[in-house]
């Protein structure tokens, strides 16, 4: 009984490894393994009835999951809102990841992680390469299917490669820098502001956990100024337009914006239901030539809190927040407490993890991307695995 407990619990946290780090190449590879992991593990929790561990983030998770479901029955097509509760099974990443992860097992899934990030940025290399131009008629995909998946996993990954070489001090440094300059020219191959916007904020946040003190932001600052200079000018262009009200991503960002407000001031408590923002968009904005306008697509609210709130109501929204400040909060605190300074690397990792997404979800609804969230679930909950206070990997 109590080998076999043990050879599940390695299997879970194998699987659990190769779930959370597979979204880079396919997310139908990394579900299928996430499926597998919660099985072995709940074979195993079957067979042994331990205590199972939740971070304290439980009250926001659940209330959030209590009002999409309740948005959902009281939508006037609850059909369409199938996929907002289907998600809610990635969170299981959570509890497999603080109940199986050792220390090791973070270690290695930081190492796997930043490898297929070197490996999807190649290939993003290698695209360009083969087209031989990077314009936002033509943008480079990777190994996903859009986009702002590729960049939201890279910033994500970027981020966690430079927390993990400024604070967890990795032996092949070199190595390491390396393969961060290719992530970060792939990353700039997206053109993705908002992705661009939250990485910089996430550079400067772990460098000010590392070193307080007002020369760094002179120094982000004026590396930030140099890049901007140096870059070349398809770059330069993309980072001009953010100023230009013309450009088809303002002008459409700005009125989806005013339509959710309008979504919202309608239906404050619970929303026009799950998945029907684009269903009922132009109910709520009065300019119906857009339908036809490039570069304008109203399938969500390009704004995490506003798409919570405009689709579940503002309740659901206000959880969201909450779990949002939870986790951030929490991570401070561990970062903190942290005595070695692996654990402090990866606490600090789950800091920045949260306020890269959120950054870069006031611009996309990256919460509702299946692989950015799966990869983001994991780097907020290595941090919790390090502090349970029962051993994982061990049964009684």
């Amino acid at each position: 009984m109590q080998s076999s407990a043990i050879k599940l619990n390695r299997a879970a946290s194998t699987l659990t490894l190769l779930g959370v780090t597979l979204p880079l190449v396919s997310i139908a590879i990394s579900q299928i393994f996430l499926a597998c992991a919660i099985l072995a593990f709940g074979a195993e929790w079957f067979t042994t009835r331990r205590r199972l561990w939740f971070p304290p983030i439980a009250a926001p998770l659940l209330l959030f999951m209590v009002f999409t479901a309740i948005s959902l029955v009281l939508s006037p097509e609850p059909f369409l809102g199938r996929a907002a509760i289907s998600k809610f099974w990635l969170f299981a990443i959570i509890l497999l990841v603080v109940n199986t992860f050792t220390r090791e097992h973070v270690t290695l899934s930081y190492h796997v992680l930043f490898g297929l990030s070197v490996v999807a940025s190649l290939l993003v290399i290698g695209q360009f390469m083969i087209i031989g131009q990077v314009s936002v008629e033509t943008r480079l995909t990777g190994f996903m299917g859009h986009w702002m998946t590729l960049s939201g996993e890279l910033m994500l990954t970027f981020v966690a490669g430079v927390g993990y070489l400024v604070f967890g001090r990795p032996r092949r440094f070199w190595f390491w820098l390396a393969g961060l300059a290719l992530v970060a020219v792939a990353l700039s191959m997206t053109l993705t502001r908002s992705v661009w916007l939250a990485t910089l904020a996430g550079i400067l946040v772990l460098f000010l956990l590392r070193h307080c003190h007002w020369k760094t932001f002179a120094a982000a600052g004026l590396a930030t100024g140099l890049l901007a200079v140096a870059a070349p000018d398809v770059i330069q262009r993309r980072i001009y337009s953010v100023w230009d009200a013309n450009d088809p991503s303002n002008y459409a960002r700005l009125a989806i914006w005013k339509a959710g407000g309008r979504m919202v001031e309608a239906h404050p408590w619970f929303g026009v239901g799950p998945q029907r923002i684009s269903r009922v968009f132009y109910d709520y904005h009065p300019t119906q030539s857009d339908r036809n306008r490039s570069g304008f697509y109203p399938v969500h609210m390009h704004n995490n809190l506003l798409q919570f709130a405009a689709e579940r109501g503002i309740p659901c929204a206000l959880i969201w927040l909450w779990l949002v400040l939870k986790l951030t909060g929490d991570h401070w605190v561990l970062f903190r407490q942290a005595a070695k300074d692996e654990t402090r690397a990866v606490s600090a990792v789950g800091f920045t993890a949260v306020v890269v997404l959120f950054v870069a979800g006031l611009f996309e609804f990256n919460f509702g991307d299946s692989e950015v969230l799966m990869v983001f679930l994991f780097l907020v909950s290595a941090p919790y695995a390090l502090s349970n206070p029962a051993p994982n990997g061990t049964l009684d």
